[in-house]
């Protein structure tokens, strides 16, 4: 991971200069994980803070990746923004974001994204957590590593034994968790997601 941009200061310029919002979008884009994080995180931060100006930039904004959709960053900042705009307006950007819910490149932005999203509209759970089943089988490894740690924090506890099966996986990833980016084994994600369930290690 490189160093990180200091966001506080790029969130407060962008709502000072709107054209600054560019320069934020354009670190959706970054190989690092952690800017992409970051970023998204800003957005939604600019969004809570002046929901108007973003429920105004966000079909501009996301146009910018109407080419390249599965841009790594996409995911998590279409989530981000979503979640921090009055529920009224989030149908739409919701809609936009379930498009990446396959996509190799935004799959654990979606995860990570959604989980935020259904903490909050837990109306939605349901079928998120449908999505989360069938990832669970996904040959990608970010992907089942990510819906561990959505199983966790959603609480869904009828999935605490497909998560065992996962406790003897050494393989590491990267992966999301609520504000911060880190690297841990997939046997680890699950270790911690049944204890958020309210099991030990065997569930």
């Amino acid at each position: 991971m490189t160093n990180i941009p200091d966001f506080a200061s790029l969130v407060e310029e962008a709502l000072k200069d709107h054209s600054k919002l560019r320069h934020i979008v354009s670190l959706l884009y970054s190989e690092d994980m952690a800017q992409r994080f970051k970023a998204a995180q800003a957005l939604g931060e600019i969004t809570r803070r002046d929901p108007e100006l973003m429920r105004q930039r966000s079909d501009r904004i996301f146009r910018a990746f109407d080419d390249t959709m599965s841009c790594w960053g996409v995911a998590e900042a279409m989530a981000e923004i979503a979640r921090n705009l009055p529920k009224q307006h989030r149908s739409k950007l919701l809609l936009f974001l379930r498009r990446l819910k396959r996509d190799d490149c935004s799959c654990q932005g979606y995860i990570w994204g959604m989980c935020r999203i259904c903490k909050i509209e837990p109306e939605r759970l349901k079928d998120f957590v449908s999505d989360l089943d069938g990832f669970l089988d996904s040959p990608n490894i970010c992907m089942r590593a990510q819906t561990l740690w959505a199983l966790g924090e959603l609480g869904i506890k009828d999935k605490a034994d497909r998560i065992s099966c996962s406790l003897g996986d050494s393989n590491e990833v990267w992966i999301f968790e609520n504000d911060s980016v880190t690297r841990k084994s997939i046997g680890a994600i699950a270790g911690e997601a049944l204890k958020k369930l309210g099991y030990g290690q065997n569930a």
